[in-house]
């Protein structure tokens, strides 16, 4: 739900100008928020609502005023040029729920006339008319196979690991890959290489001495919690998760290189319940590390690495449609990827440290995380230790489609169009050279409207 583009500098290497950039940023956003009346940076005519926060806790202001003391102003981050600076997050949300995609297609085009979904299908691979021209797709459903045709375009907005999965199933992808599953090649690209994705690190390693609402017990605390959501559209069951968000040049690039993102909770919040299983995290790591801390309050600064030298890749398992791919991340195989979450832990250090979150006890979390006990607490060598053993996604892959000028280095050229093959688009995440500084949702949205521009003018 977090809604933040970026930086005017990530998009520099994608070929795309920063007026064009801007321009579909605010062609996708209906800003209802805070900064509704700057129509130079948002667009409040699209079919995504952009909001603040309909709830928050004290923690919010308490972060904001340390990052201040910090000399990190308060800013509209989405301006794509004021970091380093921290803000109150804004959500694709309207009336305090989610505002998804689905709801902006129904919103612009309510009558669905030129929206036809076919549901429990899985297609198979895209039809290529002598390895020069998609004209449709054939699917798999209910026992039996079909084909669409497609009058304009065919258009993948399948994601980063369906996307490339699909082409290369077509016969569009490296090609001793291909060949090696008994798929005939129609054209060498490196589809499913570039895979990139921010990793975060920092769960549970701040402790207060005041409760915040956040919790289970405050979850379960009030019969009113689904009144005031249901019919009020406000409190407790509208908070995104997110409470402060900030861009930082901890390396002093022109670019930021670390996000942080403050949550008022941790992973001993709810007793392990949600995310533990989702994490993996085993019963020595939970039992020595965290449950300690269950009944606690605990909050999380995440320090998000933005842009990770570390690349991974993604390649088919076989060339059945419903086996899912092999893919291989990499995170931390770049050293220098190591250093910089540390520079981030580090600043979460500077933050503890200051007026404002000593007003809420905070404190770090002294407790050696297991398999790192050999090494002194709060050295480099123990933060490195710490990362290489709880480092977790966030949830933003990109790349395996990339875009570019040179078929040998990427797969779809700066109209989303695939090299080489006329009338076939790749439109989501996969297709980014790099990845924004932000939460990768603003970007796809942006790409998303670029992308319809470009299918339109298809002859």
């Amino acid at each position: 739900m977090i809604y933040l583009r970026g930086h005017e500098t990530d998009y520099d290497d994608w070929g795309w100008t920063r007026d064009d950039v801007m321009y579909y940023f605010k062609k996708s956003e209906n800003q209802t928020g805070r900064f509704s009346s700057d129509s130079t940076h948002h667009g409040v005519r699209g079919g995504v609502y952009i909001s603040d926060m309909a709830y928050r806790t004290d923690l919010s202001d308490v972060v904001l005023s340390a990052a201040e003391e910090l000399n990190f102003p308060r800013v509209d981050l989405n301006d794509m040029k004021s970091s380093p600076g921290v803000m109150e997050p804004q959500v694709t949300a309207r009336d305090g729920a989610r505002w998804s995609t689905d709801y902006a297609m129904r919103h612009i085009s309510p009558d669905k006339k030129h929206l036809h979904v076919l549901t429990n299908s899985l297609v198979e691979k895209v039809l290529v008319r002598g390895g020069v021209e998609a004209y449709g797709v054939r699917f798999r459903r209910a026992g039996g196979t079909g084909e669409v045709r497609a009058r304009q375009a065919v258009v993948l907005s399948a994601g980063v690991v369906e996307s490339p999965k699909l082409l290369m199933l077509s016969g569009i992808g490296p090609t001793r890959h291909l060949v090696h599953h008994g798929i005939d090649p129609i054209l060498d690209l490196p589809v499913g290489d570039n895979l990139q994705d921010h990793v975060t690190t920092g769960l549970d390693l701040i402790l207060l001495n005041q409760s915040l609402p956040l919790s289970e017990k405050g979850v379960l605390a009030s019969p009113f919690l689904a009144y005031e959501y249901f019919l009020n559209h406000r409190g407790l069951l509208t908070h995104p998760g997110c409470e402060a968000i900030g861009l930082f040049h901890v390396k002093g690039d022109a670019t930021p290189d670390i996000q942080l993102m403050v949550l008022p909770a941790g992973l001993s919040t709810d007793a392990g319940v949600v995310m533990r299983p989702d994490m993996h995290i085993s019963d020595k790591v939970w039992s020595e590390y965290f449950a300690p801390l269950v009944g606690r309050q605990v909050m999380t600064m995440l320090p998000t690495l933005l842009h990770p030298k570390s690349k991974g890749c993604l390649r088919l398992r076989s060339a059945n449609p419903e086996d899912p791919p092999l893919i291989n991340p990499r995170y931390l195989a770049v050293q220098d990827d190591v250093k910089t979450l540390t520079l981030g832990i580090r600043l979460i250090e500077d933050f503890i440290n200051t007026k404002a979150m000593k007003t809420m006890g905070a404190k770090l979390n002294a407790m050696p995380i297991p398999g790192c006990q050999n090494h002194t607490f709060d050295s480099d060598v123990y933060w490195e230790c710490y990362l290489r053993h709880l480092t977790l996604t966030a949830y933003h892959p990109v790349g395996t489609c990339r875009m570019g000028t040179n078929p040998s280095e990427s797969v779809v050229d700066h109209d989303l169009r695939v090299h080489n093959v006329s009338r076939l688009f790749v439109i989501d995440a996969s297709i980014m050279p790099t990845m924004p500084s932000a939460n990768i949702n603003a970007a796809v949205l942006m790409i998303a409207e670029k992308g319809a521009d470009s299918v339109r003018r298809v002859n």
